[in-house]
């Protein structure tokens, strides 16, 4: 059974922790296949869009379903609500891909995910989910312990000296705050390094996207009401007041409020 309080303790102390085996070699392989779909199709819809970039997905729920579905895991949802709470929702959720002998991407800059910084207070987490091995030959992302305590960005040096590499097995999942300094290293192989991102926040902020209209109604089939939640249907307000008066058994999911 997963020890939960060992990782709040690293993640409120470090700012980041790693759960091992979140998902099979089986989940790991189908959703390596459904990725490289995924990002030949994206390229196809909005190639030529401005800030379009080709080895990115930035929103996988418009795309296969399978995506949606492996978010109804205890292991990563548990870890959403203990950190957040059980009304979290979905933030974003993108492609994470790192191709060999590339320098210098925006990634691999020392940065945040988020530049809202409340002392002591936690607006979201994020996970990066491993579909290779992430190794210090490929590209580990590297992090500055205890970083999320600083407004400021580190130097250089102070980075480099005190930064850590996070390198972990394919299923395994790193759950970071978005305030800790981080950066990709270079991926020094000749292979693609593959994963998946999950950016989580509290309820009541907005989404990247305002996902309970985009995301396709057939990918809601099946869904638990857990997820269903995760995906922010609960939060959105409601439209009118004849709809905040509406019973939500009568009303369609993509109304919900």
């Amino acid at each position: 059974m997963e020890n939960f309080d060992i990782h709040i303790y690293e993640l409120q102390t470090l700012g980041f922790t790693i759960v091992r085996n979140v998902i099979d070699a089986k989940t790991i392989t189908t959703l390596k296949s459904k990725l490289d779909t995924a990002l030949a199709e994206d390229e196809k819809m909005f190639s030529g869009k401005e800030g379009k970039n080709p080895d990115l997905a930035v929103d996988l729920t418009i795309h296969d379903p399978y995506f949606i579905k492996i978010l109804d895991n205890d292991i990563i949802l548990e870890m959403y609500y203990r950190l957040l709470d059980k009304s979290c929702i979905l933030y974003s959720y993108t492609s994470t891909i790192l191709k060999p002998k590339v320098m210098k991407t925006a990634v691999q800059s020392i940065h945040v995910d988020t530049f809202k910084f409340i002392p002591g207070y936690i607006t979201g987490i994020v996970m990066t989910l491993a579909l290779d091995d992430f190794t210090a030959e490929n590209g580990a992302t590297l992090y500055l312990p205890g970083s999320h305590n600083l407004e400021a960005q580190p130097g250089e040096e102070t980075f480099s000296k005190y930064s850590l590499s996070t390198a972990r097995a394919a299923g395994d999942a790193l759950f970071f705050n978005p305030r800790v300094w981080h950066r990709a290293a270079n991926n020094n192989t000749d292979k693609i390094r593959y994963g998946l991102t999950v950016y989580a926040t509290r309820s009541f902020m907005k989404q990247r996207f305002d996902f309970p209209e985009m995301i396709p109604e057939e990918s809601l089939n099946g869904l638990s009401e857990r997820l269903i939640n995760f995906l922010g249907y609960n939060s959105v307000p409601p439209k009118s007041v004849d709809q905040y008066y509406s019973p939500k058994k009568k009303l369609p999911l993509k109304q919900y409020g």
